[in-house]
């Protein structure tokens, strides 16, 4: 019995995560139950995974195969909405009403069990307190009777405990009444915000036995309902995760245009002023910019600055006979034309033409040199 109990064929009760088909799915190499992984990418959601992993297991060879959930759980709920129909809601009600009768009559008979089992445990520590200490064989044969019973007591309630978590599939009442009726308040239960994961698995189990996958250059989703009948499905395979990163040709077209007149920072407000995202569907930010300019060989805007010929603080100043400090002076005071080529606030700044150069040296206050004393 306890063997029947963790069988690969028996399925797992519905479960918090989001994997729709948890328990439902199995392998097309092999018919074995398929396991779930999650996993979750930078600023994504948890996405499942279904992994056969049996031979691995028991054999140590590499997994059968892994199929990627999202896809194919999404289409399982479009081919739900498109199945269920009046008439097929009251069937699969019906039979889940069967199915929950039989479960309570199982579920009784394991207590009885369990009772049995306790019964005979009881029955036999009395029999072993009551014996006389001073005949240590008849104590010792009584106390490993106790022992085997006590060890059959907690098999008993592993497996009643492991059978009525298994039957925990029913609806409830409140998801019975969202359920029965037409298609329109079905599909209002299936895409109802406040319906949980849970409560969708326990919907989809009233209506699909089982969904056997086979991966090849699509997913191949051989469906088998309840009462019989069978459909397959055609699931394109999501593309490879570098793929999945790339970052569209037109949004880097437009980071090289803002970059002429922007830093990173200022490009990522624009970027997401023009609607753009990032590979996940985040906004953009100064990192972001900056990652992709290196990964692509984008010049930044220094370079760009120092392309047209603009000159750093100290070059300008040695054009000009001048210390650093008195550019930035000049500048601060709008005197002198600079643009930022970083979120830092540094600049480059237009070399002089001749007047300036001959104008800026005689009489400025700027070059007088500052001194500071101690006090």
């Amino acid at each position: 019995m306890n063997s029947q109990a963790y069988a690969p064929q028996r399925f797992s009760p519905p479960r918090e995560g989001p994997a729709l088909l948890q328990g439902l799915i199995l392998c097309g190499k092999c018919g074995e139950r398929m396991t779930v992984r999650y996993h979750q990418r930078a600023g994504q959601r948890i996405v499942p995974d279904y992994l056969c992993q049996h031979k691995s297991i028991e054999q140590g060879e590499p997994p059968c195969q892994r199929i990627p959930g999202s896809d194919l759980d999404r289409c399982i709920g479009r081919l739900l909405m498109q199945r269920v129909t009046p008439e097929a809601l009251a069937l699969t009600l019906a039979v889940q009403d069967e199915l929950v009768s039989r479960a309570d009559e199982a579920r009784r008979l394991r207590h009885l069990q369990v009772e049995r089992a306790q019964y005979e445990a009881d029955l036999a520590q009395r029999r072993y307190l009551k014996v006389d200490p001073e005949n240590r064989l008849v104590a010792t044969v009584l106390e490993a009777e106790w022992n085997t019973k006590l060890r059959e007591l907690e098999e008993a309630r592993a497996i009643e405990e492991q059978y009525n978590q298994s039957d925990q599939h029913q609806v409830s009442e409140e998801e019975r009444t969202e359920i029965d009726g037409t298609p329109e308040r079905f599909r209002r239960f299936w895409e109802n915000s406040k319906t949980t994961v849970r409560q969708r698995k326990r919907a989809i189990r009233l209506v699909i036995e089982d969904v056997t996958v086979h991966k090849s250059d699509q997913i191949v989703a051989h469906i088998r309902f309840k009462g019989g009948a069978t459909q397959t499905l055609m699931v394109p395979l999501p593309p490879p995760f570098a793929q999945s990163r790339l970052t569209p040709p037109e949004t880097l077209a437009a980071m090289d245009r803002l970059l002429e007149e922007h830093t990173d920072t200022e490009v990522a407000a624009q970027l997401n002023q023009q609607g753009h995202r990032t590979f996940d569907g985040l906004l953009f930010r100064g990192i972001h910019v900056y990652q992709l300019r290196r990964h692509h060989s984008i010049p930044d805007r220094y370079t760009r600055l120092r392309s047209q010929g603009m000159l750093t603080a100290e070059e300008l100043a040695s054009k000009l006979g001048v210390s650093a400090q008195v550019i930035w002076r000049r500048y601060h005071k709008g005197r002198i034309i600079g643009a930022r080529y970083n979120d830092r606030g540094s600049c480059l700044f237009l070399p002089p033409d001749e007047e300036q150069q001959a104008r800026l040296p005689e009489n400025d206050n700027d070059l007088r040199d500052e001194v500071h004393y101690a006090t």
